[in-house]
């Protein structure tokens, strides 16, 4: 099977099954029209800064941990760097489903072996930050709901 853009457009497809889709079920394909070209602009700058997003954060997490970034900087650097990559990815589906099942379960695995929920709830924060002031106004905002995703796992953990 082919997959589409997102889960909701590959559903109202599957469930059409031999018939026109309805206006009601177009719908999701209009609006990941509609905001192509926003998306597709975060999805480059994300692309472009990433790296350097991530190490803003690191810098803010080392001025309360240095010893974490000793120890585990580069693991930090790696997890973040897949957290965005997959967030870039997620805005350019127009598909919280798709990151939610991609990137979540791996997180949550990860941050329950680490055991250090509360120094990544100060990086996640500071990469929110570095994204409200790197990005632009209109791809920050597309960020913001995965960033606070994963943010709402860390609580969870905490």
């Amino acid at each position: 099977m082919m997959h589409t853009l997102n889960h909701t457009l590959e559903k109202n497809i599957l469930e059409a099954d031999g018939r026109y889709l309805s206006s009601r079920e177009l719908d999701p394909l209009e609006q990941y029209l509609q905001s192509y070209k926003v998306r597709l602009e975060t999805y480059q700058q994300l692309r472009d800064q990433s790296d350097k997003l991530v190490l803003q954060s690191l810098r803010k997490l080392a001025q309360a941990y240095p010893e974490i970034i000793q120890q585990h900087g580069q693991r930090c650097k790696y997890d973040m760097t897949e957290v965005l990559r997959y967030i870039a990815v997620s805005i350019l589906r127009d598909d919280e489903v798709f990151f939610k099942e991609q990137m979540m379960s791996w997180l949550d695995t990860i941050l329950l072996a680490h055991r250090k929920t509360s120094q990544c709830m100060i990086a996640y924060r500071a990469l929110q930050e570095a994204i409200t002031s790197g990005l632009s106004p209109a791809s920050g905002s597309l960020v913001r709901p995965y960033l606070d995703i994963v943010l709402q796992s860390l609580q969870s953990h905490a």
